[in-house]
């Protein structure tokens, strides 16, 4: 597996280089967050390496502390980031003129302690801690100016996320999140069409049957709205989940 900084630094450089153009990084954005919407554990390492890069301390015992429990956290969870590198590899993929090959020194030693955990690496290991640890300064000479727009809002996302949908996707919206991800252009809107017509379908016929005044306003009001909806990812996946509710 890959290293996470190879996806942070490119997700990272996504939204950065694509900040400046509104339509495309409004697109770029929405496909980030629904990966992290997705993903609890691509939340989690999201907000540590930031939270890592940018937290501040001014005692020695307080920065030893903050980099072992949140790198202890991430070596216990690493695994559980193969549900989501898949999503990850499309998204850079599909947007490789904006990725670029850069290193991140911290996210590289955060990788070195989360990745490369054994005996004979305990040396170099112990040279990463030092390094992380000598990274946090006094909050009085640090400021959030230091960081990027963008990146900061990668922080905000994984944060917001990592509150908002810990516990509220079942498996059943997972996998359809995570198929709509990887799903391409064509295949995504002859997807959509498909359920599109299924959904307005099982719609006529409920009106047809209904005889509950109120009922057949919202059921025609609902038909109305999904006729007129246009292919892409959110609306495939709201389209997807009213199937799933008529079923």
């Amino acid at each position: 597996m890959k290293p996470f900084s190879h996806y942070k630094n490119s997700i990272d450089s996504i939204l950065e280089n694509s900040f400046k153009n509104t339509r495309k990084f409004k697109k770029n954005l929405s496909v980030v967050m629904g990966a992290m919407k997705y993903s609890k554990t691509l939340r989690e390492f999201f907000t540590l390496y930031n939270d890592i890069e940018t937290k501040t301390f001014k005692s020695e015992e307080e920065r030893k502390g903050y980099i072992n429990e949140s790198t202890n956290y991430l070596k216990d969870n690493k695994n559980n980031l193969s549900e989501v590198t898949p999503i990850l590899d499309k998204i850079i993929k599909d947007r490789a003129e904006l990725c670029e090959d850069r290193v991140n020194k911290i996210y590289k030693n955060i990788d070195n302690i989360v990745f490369n955990s054994n005996v004979i690496n305990f040396g170099s290991i112990t040279e990463s801690k030092k390094y992380l640890t000598e990274n946090f300064i006094d909050g009085t000479k640090k400021t959030i100016t230091e960081i990027k727009n963008p990146k900061i809002l990668s922080h905000v996302i994984s944060k917001n996320y990592s509150e908002a949908y810990d516990a509220i996707l079942t498996e059943e919206e997972k996998i359809i999140l995570k198929n709509t991800l990887l799903m391409s252009e064509d295949t995504l809107k002859k997807e959509f069409n498909n359920v599109k017509e299924v959904v307005l379908s099982k719609l006529t016929t409920l009106i047809s049957e209904s005889k509950n005044e109120e009922l057949s306003a919202t059921l025609v009001k609902t038909k109305n709205e999904i006729s007129t909806l246009n292919t892409t990812k959110n609306t495939y996946i709201r389209v997807r989940g009213l199937l799933e509710d008529l079923n």
